[in-house]
């Protein structure tokens, strides 16, 4: 039977595999910029850090960026409203929950 080695993910790992998937340096994504499609990298980011790992928002916000824990839980809002309402966008989500949790 196979054991079920459970790895702790950190969020230098789940910035890395975003911007793997997203084909963008992670410099990029802890930039200030507020482009669409690096923010919604970002968002991303910030939504498996809470959901995967146990840190608290500000200590999230801080690595993504230096963002705010409320800019934290919005981009949680967010990604939910969006994989709801956006086709696209969920599989991104799909694509990337995959990548991290099989590792």
């Amino acid at each position: 039977f196979v054991k079920n080695t459970t790895r702790e993910i950190s969020i230098d790992y789940i910035q890395k595999v975003v911007c793997d998937y997203f084909d963008m340096p992670i410099d990029l994504l802890k930039s200030p910029t507020r482009k669409r499609e690096i923010v919604q990298a970002r968002q991303l980011a910030m939504y498996f850090s809470k959901q995967l790992t146990k840190n608290s928002l500000a200590s999230i916000g801080a690595q993504c960026g230096n963002k705010d824990h409320a800019t934290v839980l919005h981009a949680c809002r967010t990604v939910n409203n969006l994989a709801d309402t956006d086709k696209r966008f969920r599989t991104y989500v799909d694509d990337i929950r995959k990548k991290l949790t099989l590792q």
